[in-house]
């Protein structure tokens, strides 16, 4: 591949990640089928995305480094400088950080989001800088995915970095899957999720067939969960044909985190062919590099796409073609307990529990995560379980409260008497869910659909937050009453506080 072949490549990914993230950002989130063939609405420039932003923040970053190199403690102190998002796994990791963790275990622990989307995003810069060489790709992939992902969160940056550095030499698509599926834990779901995408399209060639069988097996409340958003990048790329319009819109149709799936989608199409993104789909979106100010800090960006793909490309001369992976000690996560009082009964004899930190390992976990074995007495009989928490808050103002579990339940905040049904205080509540089964990958089932907790600040469960209370500075108490069904021996929940929308450091004693 000569220069000028190469310089085009590079390009084409970055201007087809714009589109593609142009294209699905409306329709991020929502988790039904889209019908779209083009932009709506028609753009005039491309859309801030946090899918490009993150990979120039590091680019920025890394070029003005006198001795630029790719691992994971330089990449955390990035974030550290630099970084302004606080929503879902960036939110957790920067507390982490914060605490004084270190990757990996910045997004190992107490993090809800391990399985996001938001390493995925970041897989092209590593292509870029490693093209034809997965091997490369792959360790910087993890690197960085590590800061705020563990599991199939980390495996899912893996996968697109190998295909993206593999693009630049491979043209068949589905060459390109496998070989890239070759990185993955066998025995992980997300790898079952694109070989099933892949077996399913085999079969029917149908989309809106192979679309629905993924949904119903892997789809969850959780929208950016990658065990769905990337089988349907892979159903795109295969349904595509290698047009890059109708792969875009097929990946966008599938719903979900829909700037995402298109982003990478377009990404990939424009390694493969960039001299194959029509004019039409460019003209919109221009060659901007729009980065937001409040979202990267303290750092300078190139203004068009163009000029971005030759500072990757002069950062790729510069950085080490080799990673050193630097170990950090598995920290005590006992400094990090959280306390709840739980009470059986509805006039409460209150005893204290410690929620050990260590049940992070589990794919339970939530960014405050509790569970909880029931007494049999205390199973659909109409007896409550009642949790209380107590919390300080640092300063007047409006907050995000979440309370997420599937057993039936009520939040209050604040009562004047500890008593519960006093519908003054009462923030929101959830009816019961009737769950069936418990499925391997740790999620229940409700009449064979998936049902998530856990809190989710872009995309909480109906009546499972308040968003924007105000709050007054100090202490507070926070009750939940729950009613298990008969056989519910174990209470599983998630809970979250926040600053506005964002997520917030937690105060919980």
């Amino acid at each position: 591949m000569n220069i000028a072949e190469d310089r085009k490549k590079v390009l084409g990914c970055w201007m087809g990640k714009n589109i593609g993230g142009t294209l699905g950002g409306p329709f991020e989130g929502i988790p039904f089928k889209n019908n779209l063939t083009y932009y709506d609405p028609v753009p005039t420039g491309s859309m801030p995305n946090d899918d490009l932003e993150l990979q120039a923040m590091y680019v920025a970053a890394l070029d003005r480094m006198e001795k630029p190199e790719v691992n994971r403690e330089i990449l955390a102190e990035i974030w550290k400088k630099h970084m302004n998002f606080h929503c879902d796994e960036y939110a957790v990791a920067m507390r982490n950080l914060a605490l004084g963790l270190r990757p990996p275990w910045t997004g190992s622990f107490d993090n809800y989001y391990v399985n996001g989307m938001g390493a995925a995003i970041r897989s092209e810069l590593w292509a870029c800088l490693a093209p034809g060489n997965p091997e490369l790709a792959v360790k910087f992939a993890r690197e960085d995915a590590c800061i705020d992902h563990s599991g199939d969160g980390i495996e899912a940056e893996v996968f697109f970095a190998a295909l993206e550095s593999l693009a630049f030499v491979e043209t068949d698509i589905r060459k390109l899957i496998d070989a890239a599926l070759s990185y993955l834990s066998s025995d992980s779901i997300l790898a079952e999720g694109i070989r099933t995408a892949c077996s399913l399209w085999d079969r029917s060639r149908d989309w809106e067939t192979v679309r629905d069988a993924l949904f119903e097996r892997y789809a969850t409340e959780f929208k950016t969960n990658v065990r769905i958003n990337v089988p349907f990048t892979a159903l795109a790329l295969l349904s595509g044909g290698g047009d890059f319009g109708k792969t875009i819109c097929d990946a966008a149709n599938c719903g979900m985190d829909t700037d995402c799936t298109a982003a990478t989608a377009g990404a990939i199409l424009g390694i493969l062919n960039p001299d194959g993104i029509p004019e039409i789909w460019r003209r919109p979106v221009g060659h901007e590099l729009v980065v937001r100010s409040t979202a990267i800090t303290g750092l300078e960006f190139p203004p068009t796409i163009e000029d971005f793909t030759d500072q990757i490309l002069e950062l790729r001369r510069r950085i080490p073609q080799q990673v050193k992976v630097i170990p950090s000690p598995e920290p005590d996560y006992s400094l990090f307990q959280i306390h709840v009082d739980v009470s059986m009964q509805t006039n409460p004899h209150w005893y204290r529990v410690a929620l050990d930190k260590m049940d992070w390992k589990t794919r339970l976990c939530n960014p405050i995560a509790g569970k909880l074995e029931v007494p049999e007495a205390f199973r659909g009989s109409g007896g409550q379980v009642v949790l209380r928490f107590h919390f300080e808050l640092q300063e007047d103002g409006e907050y995000t409260l979440m309370f997420n579990s599937p057993t039936s339940n009520q939040v209050y905040l604040d009562p004047d008497v500890e008593v519960l049904h006093d519908d003054q205080h009462m923030l929101f509540g959830r009816q019961r869910l009737f769950l069936d089964v418990e499925r391997p990958d740790g999620e229940f089932t409700c009449s064979g659909r998936p049902v998530i907790f856990g809190p989710t600040l872009g995309g909480a469960p109906l009546n499972q937050y308040r968003r924007y209370l105000p709050l007054s500075k100090g202490r507070h108490v926070l009750i939940v009453a729950l009613e298990p069904l008969p056989f519910e021996t174990t209470i599983r929940w998630g809970m979250g506080i926040g600053a506005g929308s964002r997520f917030l450091v937690h105060a919980f004693c």
